[in-house]
């Protein structure tokens, strides 16, 4: 087995040309959240490649958005869970960031470029490369393997939760497409998301002529907001923002009305359920005033377990076996993987190519990188 996944990293050089052309047609096809007709297209281009490599489709609607894919690829032992392959088609950039950034490969500079091309259809090509790559060295994956691809993960997944987390819960591990760490480590942590929406009603009054007979909202959020960020623990990785907030009508008005929304990160369960009891525990220094505070944890942490451990060892050995070094790490950003992992399904995140410029006019992954990376994927296919 050592020799066959060793090889592996050789045949991965002949795909590369292979590779890039399904990249530019998923690169050339934006595909914004929320625009369910480009999405469809996506998805529809998706689909054709999965079901040419020989996997079973199941389509599943997700009205505004789009639709998310499942696949299944028989494994050689089809008696075991399946191993989830989870990406998304969605990406941040809106319909004319390729005329910006055009697709293009630019081998002196070791990049290639386009919108979406690093976060994360670069990540879905190389699955579906490394799929490639077993069959030409006559090979099936070790179990059955089950693609997950959702249309609304860089809005939060609101309606690929379930979808995710049911097949997750029936799962031996989960492998998520996401760009690596640059410079090229995996994610074995990422810290988890609460969203808090703090509410409070004051009293109006004139603020020059009777400021007494009114209780400020915004003076109390003010003071709210003080406590806030006293709950915080920013040397454990616990961290509080505030990144809106609002309020009152004119500055001759004693604040009737005031709004935050706030942002919790946190890399342990445990550490989330404090705060989101402190949190929601709050009150206001102003008795004129009333509170509400809505919202609570988003996406647990994914958290490094033994069994997250065992995944990343065989990563690295994999890596070691084809000529380099895999390293691991941690990330204070959100994916799929926080939700696989939430579940108890052991995850190993940050498998897609490595480069930068995530969200922005500078998206872009190393060229040199996509041979590594599709045959690591085909390896832990054929070993997990």
């Amino acid at each position: 087995m050592t020799e066959e996944i060793a090889s592996l990293g050789e045949s991965a050089v002949d795909l590369v040309g292979s590779y890039l052309a399904l990249l530019e047609s998923l690169v050339t096809l934006e595909s914004p959240s929320g625009d369910a007709e480009r999405n469809l297209q996506v998805a529809a281009l998706v689909r054709a490649e999965l079901e040419r490599r020989g996997a079973t489709v199941e389509r599943h609607p997700a009205p505004g958005h789009g639709e998310h894919l499942t696949a299944r690829f028989p494994g050689a032992q089809s008696t075991q869970p399946p191993l989830l392959v989870v990406g998304h088609m969605d990406t941040v950039h809106l319909v004319g960031s390729l005329a910006r950034l055009p697709f293009d490969v630019d081998k002196p500079n070791d990049r290639i470029s386009g919108p979406g091309a690093y976060d994360m259809k670069g990540g879905l090509a190389t699955a579906l490369v490394a799929l490639d790559l077993i069959a030409r060295a006559q090979r099936r994956p070790a179990g059955d393997l089950l693609f997950i691809i959702t249309c609304d993960e860089e809005i939060g997944s609101h309606t690929s939760r379930a979808l995710i987390e049911r097949n997750a819960k029936a799962a031996r591990g989960a492998l998520v497409l996401e760009p690596c760490i640059p410079g090229g480590a995996a994610k074995t942590q990422r810290k988890g998301v609460g969203s808090f929406h703090v509410r409070v009603q004051g009293r109006p009054a004139h603020a020059g002529i009777e400021p007494e007979k009114g209780a400020s909202a915004i003076h109390a959020l003010v003071g709210l907001l003080e406590d806030v960020r006293r709950l915080e623990s920013p040397e454990k990785g616990t961290t509080l923002n505030v990144g809106v907030i609002d309020g009152g009508t004119r500055s001759n008005v004693v604040a009737e009305h005031a709004h935050a929304e706030i942002d919790l990160r946190f890399w342990t369960t445990a550490a989330a359920t404090w705060m989101e009891h402190a949190i929601k525990a709050l009150t206001l220094r102003d008795p004129g005033c009333s509170l509400v505070i809505e919202g609570g944890l988003n996406r647990g942490a994914l958290e490094r377990t033994e069994a997250s451990v065992v995944l990343f060892e065989h990563a690295r050995v994999i890596a070691a076996a084809q000529g380099w070094t895999l390293d691991e790490g941690a990330t204070g950003g959100a994916s799929d993987g926080n939700l696989t992992s939430a579940v108890g399904c052991p995850t190993l995140d940050g498998l897609g190519p490595d480069g930068g410029g995530a969200h922005s006019l500078d998206e872009h992954v190393r060229l040199s990188d996509i041979a590594p990376r599709i045959a690591l994927l085909a390896g832990l296919f054929l070993r997990l």
